[in-house]
Order: C-alpha cells, then structure tokens, then sequence
C-alpha cells in the first residue's frame, strides 16, 4: 500500500514558485486519522510523563511522611520504656523495703531470743530525699546495715541465757563456802529453778557437753569473731559435741551440779581465751 505515491504540490503565497513531491496515497488518504492518532500518542506521551513524575513526587512524600512518622514511633517507645522502667525501679524498691522489713523481723526475733529489747528503726537516720535515685541508695545503705548487724549478733553473745536475776555479779567476791577471802568469780550467777531451760545466747558450735569438774555438768559453745560462752551447774545437758546451735536454742536445764551452793546458773563469756563481764552483753 506504501508503494502507491501522490503527487503533493506546494505552492508558495504569491503563486510564483512550486514544489513537487511523492508521499505514499495512503497517507493522503487517511491523513485525518493519522494526525488523530499522533494526537493521541504525545496526549498518552504527555500523561506517561506527568504520572511518572507525579508518582515520584508521591513517592518522596510518603517516604518523607514515613520517616516522620518513624521517628515519632522511636520517641514514643523510648517514653513507654521509661515509663516502664521507671515503674520497675518503683516495684524494686517497694521490694527493697519489704526485704529490709523481713530482715528487721528476723532481727527482732533473734533480740526477742535473748531476752533483749526489739529495734525500732522509725525516724531512725536523717532527712530523705523524694528522688527515686535517693529512695534506692538510702534503700542500699540500710539492707547492708543491716546485714550486717544480723550477722554480727548471730556471732555475738547478746543477751541472757535465763531470766533469773544476778545473784553473784563478775569480779572478785567472798568465798561462797568459807564465807572468808576473796576468790575471783569469772562469770555472773543467775538464780532459778532445778529444770528451768538454759538458752545460747549466740550461733556457734558446741564444743564440750557433759560433767567438768567444778562446772558441773557444763556446756561450752564457739561463736565468732573468737567468742565462746559456757553454761555451768546444769543437772542435765540438751546438746551434743560438734552440734551447730542456734542463738535461743535450749542447750540445757539449770541445775546445781559442781561446786554450787544451791540452784542457779552460772553463765561465762569468753573472748580470745580473756574472760569478759557476761553483764556488759545482756543489753543491746
């Protein structure tokens, strides 16, 4: 159909001079549609364009609106995890507290024990701040004090073995039998009953439990810290040797075996082999 051509003559405005030339007859012939349909492809052309450029834009912005909107994501987790961490710091010294409450409560029972009065800790220590950093070092300091006094009175002979009261103090005294010259007492009488309960007045390890000489029937007991305590007269003896103790635990039942004028307990504090004034420990 190309092969067919038509002769196009151009002519110019004033008529004077011409051209001739061949194009293909169908092009002539359907020159409308052909025109059309150039038309319609730079129309599809343009539109092309505009959407690819309009997509890009798109595009852009969206990336643009994600990166914001990711950013304020971050910022909102970051303020949930302080909040939540700020609600565990809550939770853990709430369980600070109620652990320092537990360890006072074993304290108390451990005074209790030993015929001592119970520690008070209200308004105990000077002014607190209201910042949580505060509230958890003081929370610290505390919990370590005290641990450490609970493991000072576990090692610590406080307290009496029995409840009677002195009836011969420490130091040099007359002799009970003779009723003549002075003989040093090493210890502190206590009176009471044959059958009353003798306690350890501390943790430790038994060490002798049985009949020695002018002790009588005795009990002896290692502590820490080089302290040792020795619970004489008994008519009987509760432990045996190498059996761990506790602080309130019966270790035997007063008597008045040995060298005794009568019921009573005869109650020693040691320290590094030096006899101490088993009075200075019955208070806190």
């Amino acid at each position: 159909m190309l092969k067919k051509k038509t002769a196009v003559l151009f002519v110019e405005t004033d008529g004077t001079s011409t051209r001739r030339m061949q194009v293909p007859t169908l092009i002539v012939t359907h020159w409308k549609k052909i025109v059309g349909s150039f038309i319609a492809l730079i129309a599809m052309t343009v539109f092309c364009v505009a959407y690819v450029v309009k997509q890009q834009t798109t595009e852009e912005y969206t990336a643009a609106y994600n990166k914001k909107i990711n950013i304020l994501n971050e910022q909102k987790r970051q303020l949930e995890e302080e909040g939540a961490n700020s609600q565990l710091t809550t939770e853990e010294m709430k369980k600070s507290f109620n652990s320092i409450d537990s360890t006072l409560a074993r304290i108390n029972k451990k005074m209790r024990t030993r015929g001592l009065k119970e520690i008070k800790m209200k308004n105990m220590g000077g002014p607190v701040e209201s910042g949580e950093d505060d509230l958890v070092e003081l929370s610290i300091f505390y919990k370590k004090q005290l641990r450490n006094l609970e493991a000072k009175l576990d090692g610590m002979p406080l307290g009496v073995p029995h409840p009677g009261r002195i009836t011969s103090p420490f130091g040099y005294r007359r002799n009970p039998f003779t009723n003549r010259g002075r003989e040093m007492h090493a210890g502190v009488d206590l009176k009471g009953r044959v059958g009353d309960p003798v306690r350890a007045t501390a943790k430790g390890r038994v060490t002798f439990a049985g009949y020695k000489g002018d002790y009588g029937y005795v009990v002896m007991v290692k502590h820490n810290n080089g302290y040792e305590t020795r619970y004489a007269h008994l008519t009987r003896t509760r432990v045996k040797r190498g059996e761990a103790i506790e602080a309130g635990e019966i270790v035997g039942l007063l008597g008045s075996t040995g060298r005794s004028t009568g019921p009573h307990l005869h109650y020693e504090v040691v320290q590094n082999d030096k006899k101490l004034n088993p009075a200075k420990f019955f208070t806190f």
